[in-house]
């Protein structure tokens, strides 16, 4: 581009008087201020003492200095120079707006107007109007109004990881201080409005009329309003007297003072309690402590209940974790109740204690070996007397298991070693193992060539396999645990085992598969029994004594089974112009019979003999009787026929919506299945026959209703004394029916409304008067049918259960639980929940309105935890009594 001579004199006094100025646009003859006559400069950026080669353009290229005129240098300017003066901007600042920008040539002032960006290191500003002087280093930004007074492009401020809007700001970018207006900041999960911020440093703020919130609003729904208040960034804020409002009206709640914890780091501190009153137990504290944040990793909290009447509960619970490792959690309780009135008949005191673990291992931390443990045990009193959780009360089973699992790269070996516990509160029964192990060896191929997985002949699938467990159990009731003797009342002993397997295919459904097996057991004791006449006040009986010593046994064995298991399909064809194509019968019979021959130790070596004096018989039993691992047979010759019958019924029908006959068929399950099996024993002298069992599933409706039935039918007779005789003569032992219907709103829209927009009406588009009031909802009713007679007596259970919800609006939610037990002709425990989502509070009513467990719960609360203690909450348990 040629300059004109104008241009070029005007270009060479800029430059002169530049260096006698040491920066910016300035002249020092005039206070007139330069205006940018188009938007050919857009950004400009000074970086220390500024020259041309500071100036970018976006519709001209630079403007190289040697390509100007010579002009002599005066002595003022080469003083200058010389001296070196200190640039007052030493970090580069980046400005542009969409508008103009004004310069003053002697205020040192730069004037941006819309959209307007100013970047000075890590800081950004973003506004409609930013006043930037260049000498003070000082900014100016405030937003504009619109045509409605709301005000707009307000001040966007960004320092590293700090960000903030507000009204208008006042920023020292040398010293960090600023004056803010109306300033709306985020402080980990809550939102700091505030009317006059002074920003002391980095970290430090001042705040005239604040409010504290967690509602993101820009106009929030509660907030606490303070009057005076100091803000420490990721520490916490500090305020004078504050007090609550709710919708803008002010509660008569307040504090003189007060300090919101706003770190992102854990923090130690006091646990409030909250204030309740039972009739049982009276007046109460529950949940006061502190809260010990040990570090990143680990944490405690110690709590605690109190009651008027003497009562109390202790708690202890922990949470860890450790990224890419291991993440768990550990509580204890222990609990003291005392009920009725000392002297009294009606006095009592209970003790309760519960422990919970849950640890489980991130799959990266070892591909090899892995630690899980889910641990639930308490007294069988513990969740009746101390919690008010209708689903912790009406659970009757509490199982935990800790296991460890190890396996070897590049190896069939395997060990896995677990604790186990049970527990029925019911009747206080519980079942302790402690430990079982196990080390096993998947199948190894030895006359397999490596590599080799097709075209096999028979000793390419001859596999050895081994196995050998070890355990330590015992099942006693809750009271009798801790008086158990560990070598007489505890069941332990050690199991291994050698089975050698192959298969032969002789047709495609006839498979032949041969076995030898070895089997070992070890246990610390044996049993002997004897009759004793004079147990049982003379009528006599069994007297087992136990034999304390260590004792191996073991056996071989070898097997035989065939099976032949074919598939049988039957079609029926319908029409063409039938909406059913077609209906596909599917039987899957299989027989099987296996044999065992009349090999291995001889039987005497563990099976004796008693004489029964009542019965004048000989019995016979096993010296290990009721060990962990049996006995090892294989000296008996047995043998045995096992029969099945399994069906499924399918159709294919053509789409609901077709009208063209074109679209494809889709399959409907009529019968997913219904499966019959019995086994015969060919070796046994009499009831060889076992039970027939019936079972069946499948789903309807679109697979919204599951029925399920099943059936035990025993075909042999009863004698006088309910024991089974070698007579024919079937009897139905159980049978059982299971319904399970589901429907949603969802699955009535089907495939209607698809093209319909948001909002507009679905079926009836074109009617004005019709709307779509988007109501979701979803229930489930479950029957349930069981019959049961394995003697003479019979007894019939009958339950239906009901569960359902629905979204009133988008905002209110109900649901129902309910049912109704035909046998006992009562209710089922029945609970109703509404809730309201209030934004950033939520509002909960629980009610359980008859039965054992009537209650209710109300609870209007914050939804952030942060604020978790403003909360209002009222109810009655159902420990209360007082309905």
């Amino acid at each position: 581009m040629q300059l004109t001579l104008l241009q070029r004199v005007f270009i060479i006094f800029i430059g002169i008087l530049l260096p006698l100025n040491g920066f910016g646009f300035i002249n020092p003859i005039s206070d007139s201020k330069y205006t940018q006559p188009d938007n050919s400069w857009n950004k400009l950026e000074y970086s220390g003492f500024t020259n041309f080669e500071n100036i970018k353009q976006d519709s001209l290229k630079k403007v190289p200095l040697d390509s100007l005129p010579n002009v002599a240098a005066d002595s003022l300017a080469t003083d200058t120079v010389k001296k070196k003066k200190k640039p007052f901007i030493e970090t580069k600042i980046d400005y542009s707006c969409d508008d103009t920008i004004v310069f003053s040539l002697t205020g040192q002032k730069v004037f941006l107007t819309k959209n307007s960006y100013v970047k000075y290191g890590d800081i950004e500003l973003k506004a409609y109007y930013i006043e930037l002087d260049l000498e003070k280093k000082e900014a100016l930004a405030y937003g504009i109004k619109d045509s409605t007074g709301t005000f707009i492009d307000t001040p966007e401020f960004k320092d590293g990881s700090e960000e903030f809007t507000c009204k208008e700001l006042h920023y020292n970018f040398d010293t960090g201080k600023g004056l803010v207006k109306e300033i709306i900041t985020e402080q980990e999960g809550g939102y700091v409005h505030s009317e006059i911020t002074k920003k002391i440093d980095e970290k430090t703020f001042y705040m005239k009329n604040a409010k504290y919130t967690t509602c993101d609003e820009d106009h929030p729904h509660f907030y606490v309003d303070m009057t005076r208040a100091k803000m420490i960034k990721d520490e916490k804020i500090v305020s004078g007297p504050l007090y609550l409002v709710l919708e803008d009206v002010p509660l008569p709640i307040g504090l003189p003072f007060a300090a919101f914890p706003i770190t992102s780091s854990y923090s130690s501190g006091i646990i409030m309690p909250s204030y309740g009153q039972e009739s049982a137990r009276g007046y109460n504290l529950k949940g006061g402590g502190y809260y010990w944040a040990i570090n990143d990793y680990y944490d405690l909290a110690l709590t605690g209940d109190i009651y008027a009447n003497g009562s109390w509960g202790g708690y202890v619970e922990s949470s860890y974790k450790k990224r890419y490792r291991y993440t768990g959690s550990v509580a204890a309780e222990y609990h003291r109740n005392t009920y009725g009135d000392e002297g009294l008949d009606d006095y009592y005191q209970t003790t309760d204690f519960a422990v919970t673990w849950s640890h489980s291992q991130d799959s990266k931390a070892n591909p090899y070996s892995s630690f899980s443990a889910s641990v639930d045990v308490s007294t069988s009193s513990n969740d009746a007397n101390n919690s008010t959780s209708v689903a912790d009360i009406t659970d009757n089973q509490k199982q935990s298991s800790i296991s460890y699992s190890k396996t070897w790269a590049d190896s069939p070996f395997s060990f896995n070693a677990s604790l186990r516990h049970s527990q029925t509160s019911t009747d206080s029964t519980i079942s302790l193992t402690l430990p079982s192990a196990s080390l096993t060896m998947s199948s190894i191929y030895p006359f397999r060539a490596k590599g080799k997985s097709t075209n096999l002949r028979w000793w390419d699938k001859v596999g050895l396999s081994y196995s050998s467990k070890i355990s330590n159990k015992i099942d006693t009731t809750e009271s009798e645990l801790f008086n158990t003797s560990l070598a007489k009342d505890w069941s332990n002993g050690y199991s291994h085992s050698i089975p050698i397997t192959t298969n032969f295919k002789l047709t495609n459904d006839l498979t032949l598969s041969p076995t030898l097996s070895y089997k070992g057991v070890a246990y610390t004791k044996s049993i002997r029994k004897k009759w004793n006449p004079d147990l049982y006040e003379g009528d006599g009986g069994v007297a087992t004594d136990t034999v304390m010593g260590f004792r191996y046994a073991h056996n071989y064995s070898t097997s035989l089974s065939l099976s032949l298991s074919p598939e049988i399909y039957g079609m029926y064809e319908f029409s063409e112009k039938s909406s059913i194509k077609a209906i596909r019968h599917v039987m899957t019979p299989s027989i099987s019979f296996s044999y065992t021959p009349e090999i291995g130790v001889d039987r005497s070596k563990y099976y004796k003999y008693y004489y029964n004096e009542k019965t004048d018989t000989e019995v016979e039993y096993s010296i290990f009787e009721g060990s962990v691992y049996g006995t090892p047979s294989g000296a008996t010759e047995s043998g045995s026929i096992s029969l099945s019958l399994d069906n499924n019924v399918e159709a294919k029908v053509r789409t609901a919506n077709d009208t063209t006959g074109n679209e494809e068929f889709e399959k409907v399950k009529i019968i997913e299945s219904l499966k019959f099996s019995t086994s015969y024993d060919v070796f046994a002298d009499s009831l060889n026959w076992s039970t027939l069992k019936m079972s069946g599933r499948t789903s309807l409706f679109n697979e919204k209703l599951d029925l399920s039935i099943g059936s035990t039918v025993d075909p042999y007779k009863l004698d006088s004394d309910n024991a089974k005789i070698n007579e024919f003569g079937p009897r139905l032992t159980a049978a059982s029916i299971d319904l399970d219907y589901s429907l949603s709103s969802d699955d009535l829209k089907g495939d209607k409304g698809k093209d319909v927009k948001k909002g507009e009406p679905k079926s009836l588009a074109k009617n004005p008067n019709y709307v779509d009031f988007d109501m979701p909802w979803s229930f489930t009713i479950d029957y349930g049918w069981t019959y049961s007679k394995p003697k003479r007596t019979k007894s019939i259970t009958q339950t239906m259960s009901f569960t359902g919800n629905v979204s009133l609006t988008p905002k209110w939610g109900i649901s129902l639980t309910t049912g109704y037990d035909f046998s006992d002709k009562e209710m089922t425990t029945t609970q109703f929940t509404l809730t309201r989502d209030l934004h950033c509070w939520n509002m909960s009513f629980n009610a359980i309105p008859f039965g054992t467990y009537q209650s209710y719960n109300f609870s209007i609360s914050v939804n952030s935890s942060i604020l978790s203690d403003l909360k209002y909450e009222k109810d009655e348990s159902w420990q209360d009594s007082t309905y």
